[in-house]
């Protein structure tokens, strides 16, 4: 069943960016099943009456995706419910919370960045993926800081494994810029006009991230398989994720 951006958004007041990916039509005519992934910004900031929302949404499994240093400075509200089991398995070693990664600014802009990311961190990839099989019947949330670009890529990763168009996957990614108006607000007033490049979700990055993806790995699922992950398992995610 296709799903509008509205009926995807999840409305929590401390976790902005939080979004299902159901409901994305795919090219072989099914679509994204809801209640499976759950892409979201830090549950650091998360109130009561968010997690309520995310107990009823029935999600018990959380993949964070940030560093050590984060985790310490920005600690997930997931640890105290006892209804979540949380993954630790970072995509950036960062040492730096407040601002701009120093490694972004190493990269034109974001799409060199995510292709870092997918080229720098396949060890760590593969465990997440293995966590999406292992858990293959219950609802998973995964986030970062701000639920943009780590959780951007394996969102991409796996709305293509599932077939979608490329256009709802560049759409999805989107979104975040205006979920995170605020945060992103705050933080243009204390960087470098060089580097508020890096706060937005342009649409071009996450395209020349996909083409890099199908110019190297022809998919998603041929990334997967590079990165180890065996092909049923592959399966039973796209199986799962797919109605």
């Amino acid at each position: 069943m296709q799903l509008s951006r509205e009926e995807r958004y999840i409305k929590l007041t401390g976790m902005p960016n939080t979004r299902d990916l159901g409901g994305y039509e795919t090219q072989g005519g099914r679509y994204t099943r809801s209640n499976c992934f759950v892409r979201a910004s830090s549950m650091a900031g998360a109130k009561e009456e968010d997690m309520d929302i995310l107990r009823k949404k029935e999600v018990e499994i959380i993949i964070d995706l940030r560093s050590p240093n984060e985790r310490h400075h920005q600690p997930s509200k997931a640890y105290d419910e006892p209804s979540f089991q949380v993954y630790e398995i970072p995509l950036l070693q960062d040492k730096f919370v407040h601002t701009l990664p120093e490694d972004i600014k190493n990269f034109q802009d974001l799409s060199g960045f995510y292709i870092y990311l997918l080229e720098a961190n396949k060890e760590n990839i593969r465990k997440i993926f293995e966590v999406f099989v292992k858990h293959s019947y219950q609802t998973i949330l995964f986030h970062c800081s701000a639920g943009k670009d780590r959780s951007g890529v394996i969102s991409a990763l796996l709305l293509d494994l599932a077939g979608c168009y490329e256009y709802d996957i560049v759409k999805d990614y989107s979104q975040s810029y205006e979920n995170n108006q605020k945060m992103m607000e705050s933080l243009e007033q204390v960087m470098d006009l060089e580097d508020k490049k890096f706060l937005s979700s342009n649409p071009r990055y996450m395209m020349k991230f996909l083409g890099y993806l199908k110019e190297n790995y022809g998919s998603a699922k041929g990334y997967l398989l590079s990165c180890g992950i065996k092909e049923e398992d592959i399966e039973i995610i796209i199986e799962n994720f797919t109605i």
